[in-house]
């Protein structure tokens, strides 16, 4: 058997052998000599030479005969290698006869061939992977790649020729065989443009376009969708047609429904992302994400195919969006947070109430926490992972208006599960729900919700449920039983009651209310307290569901809570005192009109009558009635005396309002011989104090007027809360006080001191919120664009850091808000403030900058690493053994990159890499907002700086250097041009000699740069440049007279340097 196995393998060699070399006798004129010259002739036109029977070659129709023999002679010999790598014995594995070298080279150069000059150059324009981004083609030699003209061949001859193409190809692509891989490998996203162009393409005419529909489809079934998405990408360029784009987008936006489709996409996003982050969290095993990253991958896996609807769409994606938040890495948590939170509850379309995204991924949480009578019980599992949800769409990323539509409906019921938490010492379920509250209540900045909790601060749940103990320890919802009502012991009302109140004060305090609000808030308990529930202006049902206004709980509920308040914030609250007299002066006024009606003498009848009887059967009643009457006086006198007492004499009250409460408390003390001793006294020790506040002068009462109706009093009562919320550690309240201060920062605000408002927001980039931080940019580049001079000239002082006082990190956020900054100021970034930035800008982008402290520091740190490297050297008695796989691939790069990194950093006395290409990239847009402003001098201090470093920096740690000076050549250029266009009269422009010297050394750096970024960038700027030229050629006398284009000044007087020149 062993025999038989071995004979037919050494026939599959012999097949494979002969199979090649008859394709390296065909491709002998580009594989023999690496340095093989052709010529001047095509690879058709070599190749061609090599057939038995050479095609002619003297029009255009035989060039395209000529192609079409080439690249099927090229499928043949494909096909017999393909051939030769099957087996008809499943035990023998023929990879091994396609993975040697030499096989490699003749199979790549084949199926680059068929590809360079069979795919592309019948592929419409725009469509497929731009030539010059594809894999480094495996053939060699000085030879001309043609592409079809017009006259070559029609429309439909160039369908054929890819259908025969891709027919063969996707057979051999898809199967078993050795050859597949290879095939995928070089020519998958090739394969994949052709048939979608056969499939798709307007033009295209041949019958079966559904089979060419079904290839597209299997292609992107054979690979996973991590593979997928760099490929698909690769295919979507500005220059594509659009029905092309729209196939492969809709290819695109499928990969995220299928199994692990949406962790897939995240981590093609993650591994991307050059700001990509590592995490601190030891438990996380997601991807850390930047926040630019989350954005991207949130518009992906958001954006619904054309041929689905937003039901269908998301009905597939929800499951897999809700595992992620419910995963217990915190990673993976804050990115499924971010994209149901920003990408989907926050659309109107898609996240509104009533929309799909509602229906899945808000409303199952909300019931879970306030169910339905059909939904009881709400297990402690299923109870449990609504509040962790919640939490997450809550806290992960700030979004106020999304957190008030989650948590405003369910108020009550978190409110419920609080204290029934707090009650039977669930401490971790208290603690996250306090979080959402605290949360809620601090975004919320109105009073109403407050006023509404205090309504129903025994809320324990709806009339069908309550909380109860969970199976493992928990809390989990049943049905209420209606047969208990209320609390039976009388020590455990009054200590739930105390504990209800003491945390609503909690809450009072965490949300940072202002004097009126809280004032607004205590006059409403108070209120509720003498009038009874009645008065409140939303009350729900209580536990036991029992008619309020009789129900001794609220009442004793509502004493508590005025208390406490009282207690709490006496400052506060009796800083406004007109509201409490407003409630008290009604109710005293009403008692003295009632007991004087009561004590008038009155005539006798000397015979009984029915009426005298009917007042008999009523007497009885009318007592009690006056019992609680005189109790609410009680009560009123002393709420009155607690306030008058602890406010401030000079307070503000309205002397109508005295007037009226001094007469019904010098009744109620005159009264003597009808009513308890301590009303009387009480009534004339408020009788004194209200003597004293109605002791202020008009002048007094008109100033305080004068001061509470200041039109600016709102405004700084929104810059207090805002400093406020911005120190809180919560990240959605700082949000919220960012934005309160954008709100300030939009209308003017007087109250702002612009040069502490830009301190503040430069502090908030040290934030570790990256959407804290990132926001204060955006808030600061609008500061900067209202006081450009003031705040331009702290974040130019901030970002050269002469002093050496802010970190890299510090620094480069610095650049990217005056980077905003300019960008948004356009034509109005003018006068001292552009000179400024561009001078300093060119300073810091030079070799220029002296760092001796960061210097010493990194010296330290260099000290350091040596001490602990003998150290470690000592230990291992030598040298410290490497045990990692420094021979992998992924080590080789894992050192390359870490060779670049540490080279931006390594730079002795001068700025760090990254700062001088955040200062040219900031120079660049200042350039292209107003290169006017700028003047002649800045902008060719500018030139001279970009083609200094393009010339001396030549390391790999410096490219990003280049490819930034680069950037700000083409700036430049295209200032100039628009300029032109706009008919402004620079007065300097590119001058003859000196544009020459300038393409000059742009051509140098194409030729020999080994980056392909610069190399790339580089050539845009030469076609830029040389388009210029000829534009400016062209319009010769237009240019003369506007001052720009070319000209015959050298600068300055030095010949051959390059820079821009003033021209007449």
């Amino acid at each position: 058997m062993s025999v038989l196995r071995a004979r037919r393998r050494h026939l599959d060699l012999v097949d494979m052998e002969r199979a090649r070399d008859e394709a390296d006798k065909f491709l002998s004129p580009i594989l023999m000599q690496a340095n093989y010259s052709g010529q001047g002739k095509s690879i058709i036109q070599l190749l061609s030479s090599t057939l038995p029977t050479p095609p002619p070659a003297s029009n255009s129709d035989n060039d395209w005969f000529q192609r079409e023999v080439v690249i099927k002679k090229a499928l043949d010999l494909l096909e017999h290698i393909y051939q030769a790598c099957r087996s008809t014995n499943a035990d023998v594995n023929h990879i091994d006869l396609v993975i040697t070298p030499k096989n490699q080279k003749t199979i790549a150069a084949l199926i680059d061939l068929i590809v360079i000059e069979g795919i592309y150059p019948c592929l419409t324009p725009g469509v497929g992977v731009p030539i010059e981004r594809r894999l480094k083609s495996a053939l060699k030699g000085d030879f001309v790649t043609t592409h079809i003209t017009e006259d070559q061949g029609d429309r439909a001859s160039h369908d054929q020729l890819l259908d025969m193409i891709v027919s063969r190809m996707y057979t051999m692509a898809v199967s078993q065989s050795g050859l597949a891989p290879s095939i995928q490998e070089r020519a998958y996203v090739d394969l994949m443009a052709a048939a979608s162009q056969l499939a798709f393409g307007p033009e295209c005419n041949l019958e079966n376009k559904g089979y060419f529909s079904d290839v597209s489809k299997t292609l992107i079934i054979s690979k996973s969708a991590m593979d997928l998405f760099p490929l698909l990408t690769s295919l979507l360029h500005p220059s594509c047609p659009q029905w092309f784009r729209d196939s492969i987008t809709n290819y695109l936006s499928l990969l995220p429904l299928r199994p692990n489709g949406v962790r897939q996409t995240i981590d093609f996003i993650a591994s991307a992302s050059e700001s990509n982050v590592s995490s601190n969290d030891e438990q996380s095993i997601g991807p850390a994400m930047s926040l630019e990253a989350l954005a991207r991958a949130s518009t992906l896996l958001t954006s619904v195919p054309s041929h689905l609807t937003p039901d269908e769409y998301f009905t597939d994606l929800a499951p897999q969006l809700i595992d992620l938040l419910d995963d217990t890495s915190t990673d993976n948590k804050r990115i499924a947070s971010y994209i149901i939170g920003h990408g989907i509850l926050s659309k109107r379309k898609i996240g509104s109430p009533g929309t799909a995204g509602w229906k899945l991924f808000a409303e199952p949480t909300l019931e879970s926490l306030n169910p339905s009578a059909e939904r009881i019980p709400v297990h402690e599992e299923l109870l449990k992972q609504a509040v962790d949800r919640l939490a997450a769409l809550v806290q992960f990323h700030p979004n106020p208006g999304l957190t008030n539509r989650l948590v405003g409906p369910i108020l009550l019921p978190l409110w419920g599960l609080l204290c029934y938490a707090l009650e039977s010492r669930r401490a971790h379920w208290a603690d996250q729900v306090y979080q959402i509250l605290t949360t809620y209540m601090k975004i919320s900045v109105t009073d109403t919700r407050f006023l509404f909790l205090s309504d129903n601060l025994m809320w324990t749940g709806t009339a069908s449920w309550v909380f109860m103990p969970g199976a493992s320890g928990g809390v989990e919802i049943r049905q209420r039983d209606m047969s208990k009502h209320g609390f039976n012991n009388v020590a455990e009302i009054m200590m739930r009651v105390d504990n209800r109140v003491e945390q609503f004060s909690k809450l009072l305090k965490s949300a940072f209310l202002t004097d009126d609000q809280l004032s607004k808030i205590f006059t409403h308990a108070s209120k509720r307290w003498l009038l009874g529930p009645g008065a409140s202006h939303d009350r729900q049902i209580l536990g036991d569901a029992r008619d309020g206004s009789k129900d001794p709980m609220q009442s004793l509920v509502n004493t508590k809570l005025t208390q406490k308040l009282l207690e709490d914030y006496k400052d506060q609250i009796s800083s406004s005192v007109d509201g409490i007299l407003q409630l008290v002066e009604p109710i005293l006024s009403a008692f003295v009109s009632e007991h004087r009606q009561s004590t008038e003498p009155r005539a006798r009848s000397a015979k009984p009558s029915i009426l005298s009887l009917s007042n008999m059967t009523r007497q009885d009643d009318a007592e009690g009635e006056e019992e609680e009457s005189k109790e609410t006086i009680a009560a009123a006198l002393s709420l009155l005396s607690a306030i008058l007492t602890s406010s401030d004499p000079n307070a503000e009250t309205n002397a109508s309002l005295i007037t009226s409460l001094q007469d019904s408390l010098t009744h109620i003390n005159q009264a003597q011989s009808s009513l308890d001793d301590s009303l009387t006294k009480t009534a004339s020790n408020i009788l004194l104090l209200l003597q004293l506040h109605s002791s202020i002068s008009p002048g007094q009462q008109t100033a305080t007027n004068f001061n509470l109706t200041d039109p600016y009093v709102e405004q700084q009562n929104t810059h207090r809360t805002a400093l406020h919320h911005l120190s809180d550690p919560l990240a959605p309240v700082r949000a919220q006080g960012l934005l309160s201060l954008t709100t300030l920062i939009s209308k003017s605000s007087p109250i702002l001191d612009i040069a502490s408002t830009a301190s503040l927001l430069i502090s908030l980039l040290q934030d570790e919120d990256e959407y804290i931080y990132l926001s204060a940019i955006k808030v600061l580049g609008m500061l900067a664009s209202n006081h450009p001079r003031t705040v331009m000239k702290m974040l130019v002082e901030r970002y050269v850091d002469r002093n050496e006082e802010a970190g890299l990190d510090v620094r480069i956020k610095l650049g990217e808000a005056l980077y905003k900054t300019v960008e948004s100021l356009g034509e109005l970034f003018t006068g001292e403030g552009a000179a400024m930035v561009g001078s300093s800008m060119i300073a810091v982008a030079s070799r220029r900058g002296d760092k001796p402290k960061t210097l010493r520091k990194r010296e330290r740190e260099q000290r350091k690493e040596a001490k602990a490297r003998k150290e470690a050297e000592e230990a291992w008695d030598g040298e410290v053994p490497d045990f990692s796989d420094g021979e992998s691939e992924e080590a080789k790069i894992n050192a390359y990159v870490g060779a670049i990194t540490s080279g931006w950093s390594d730079t002795g006395r001068e700025e760090d890499l990254r700062i001088r290409t955040s200062a040219l990239s900031i120079l660049s847009t200042a350039i292209e907002a107003n290169i006017a402003a700028l003047g002649p001098t800045i902008t060719s201090e500018a030139i001279d700086c970009a083609l200094a470093i393009l010339k001396l920096e030549k390391s790999n740690a410096q490219a990003i250097l280049r490819r930034a000076s680069v950037t700000v050549i083409m700036s430049i250029v295209k200032a100039i041009d628009a300029a032109g266009e706009r008919g402004v009269q620079l007065g300097f422009g590119f001058a003859g000699q000196n544009l020459a010297e300038v393409i000059t050394v742009l051509g140098y750096i194409e030729a020999t740069d080994r980056d392909e970024t610069v190399v790339g960038h580089t050539r845009a700027v030469i076609e830029n440049l040389e388009a210029w030229r000829e534009k400016s050629l062209l319009g010769m006398s237009r240019t003369r007279k506007t001052g720009f284009g070319l000209g015959a000044v050298r600068n300055g007087g030095l010949p051959g340097r390059p820079g821009i020149q003033e021209v007449d």
